[in-house]
């Protein structure tokens, strides 16, 4: 499908008036990019071959913020939340802790990681390969930076909003309904409803897939075609499916499960009198974790929503949209919160789950236990063996004295 780059002029601070690309996701300063590829735009360590021309590479703008955020806090983030996720997994799959709540955390925890991790190699290269301004990439590298960037992290995003609204709806029918939850929400079935989410994120954004990132122009950029069709559906449907639906019914959730936890008439009604206290406490606490992590998803993505939305009715109605550094810097900022409230999740774990906890703990004593054991045993087998070299040494020495005195 051929693409023209759609533009508007930008009246802010200069009189050159710059254009961008329309794109609610990446747009490019085109005042800064068009021009013939001059050498001066390479990094002196970028790998550059003098037998190859340079317009086999592309051009992606860098802002002075980027470089710094990416390389070292959006690295940082994503290895801590990756470690913590790490641990989550470990105590989930123990045999104790396997509740179909539980299973659903589980498949969020590796969710929330693959957002982040699968972003780390392009990002490294990208942002450490160019200068302050203009990083050249090839065909190769800007289609793996752009598909990791826009399409396989955006779809383990996705992963993870629709699990965390089946994960509320699934504590909101277990408070109204507790007898219900072992007949409706069988392991059987969350395993069936994590496969339908996972494949459905992925043709949600199968769109970039076909969409080539590194355009015959020489910018890696998703371009939009004028007029604005396929790519205006897909912004939509990304926009409906993605975000405002997933949030709206996440914090009508959230809402309802706040009333039902703490209405008194209507946990009355939820837990009856055949169901045990201790049992009645714990369902009450696995419900509040459930919040806690709804609350956190939705902190990023409602502003990041209602973002999006404005941007878009701006992109389909001809009206100016924010600069590349502007659109840029929110976009950084909505990345970073995100990480930060998927590693939180694992803090509420530690802080609000006490069998998490504790099979942590068990986890760690088992570990360092084994370990000490093993040092123990080397030790031993260390002194065993030089007490036979000894003996050996000494029994030799006895056996040349006495053929001495012998003879």
């Amino acid at each position: 499908m051929a693409h023209t780059n759609n533009s508007y002029d930008n009246h802010e601070g200069s009189d050159m008036h710059p254009d961008y690309n329309i794109s609610w996701i990446n747009y490019s300063d085109k005042s800064e990019l068009n021009g013939s590829h001059n050498n001066h735009h390479l990094h002196p360590n970028s790998s550059y071959n003098n037998s190859d021309s340079l317009d086999d590479y592309y051009r992606y703008k860098l802002h002075h913020f980027e470089g710094k955020i990416y390389v070292y806090v959006w690295t940082l983030l994503v290895i801590l939340t990756s470690f913590g996720n790490l641990l989550i997994v470990a105590v989930f799959v123990r045999k104790r802790m396997r509740t179909t709540t539980n299973l659903v955390l589980l498949f969020i925890a590796i969710s929330d990681t693959l957002t982040g991790f699968v972003t780390l190699p392009t990002f490294i290269h990208v942002f450490t390969s160019g200068n302050l301004e203009m990083v050249n990439l090839n065909e190769g590298w800007c289609e793996a930076f752009m598909i990791s960037k826009f399409y396989i992290s955006k779809v383990f995003h996705t992963v993870s909003v629709w699990l965390t609204l089946f994960l509320g709806f699934q504590r909101f029918i277990c408070v109204l309904f507790p007898f219900k939850k072992q007949s409706w929400f069988t392991t059987r079935r969350t395993l069936i409803a994590v496969a339908i989410i996972t494949v459905c994120a992925f043709v949600i954004h199968s769109y970039h897939l076909s969409e080539r990132k590194a355009d015959k122009k020489g910018y890696c950029q998703w371009t939009i075609e004028d007029p604005c069709v396929e790519t205006c559906i897909f912004l939509w449907m990304t926009l409906l499916l993605v975000h405002i639906l997933p949030s709206l019914l996440l914090l009508l959730l959230t809402i309802l499960m706040i009333q039902t936890l703490f209405h008194p008439n209507i946990r009355k009604d939820s837990f009856s009198a055949e169901q045990n206290r201790e049992r009645a406490q714990q369902n009450m606490k696995a419900s509040i974790i459930v919040v806690c992590i709804a609350i956190i998803l939705l902190i990023p993505e409602i502003p990041y929503g209602i973002f999006i939305l404005v941007t878009v009715i701006k992109t389909q109605s001809g009206n100016d949209i924010l600069p590349l550094e502007t659109n840029r810097l929110f976009h950084i900022i909505h990345e970073i919160c995100l990480m930060i409230s998927f590693h939180a999740n694992f803090w509420v774990y530690i802080i609000m789950n006490r069998p998490f906890r504790d099979q942590l703990k068990f986890m760690f004593r088992n570990s360092i236990n084994k370990l000490l054991q093993k040092r123990v045993f080397v030790s031993i087998n260390t002194v065993s063996r030089e007490m036979n070299t000894s003996r050996y040494h000494s029994t030799k020495e006895t056996g040349v004295n006495e053929q001495s005195n012998f003879l």
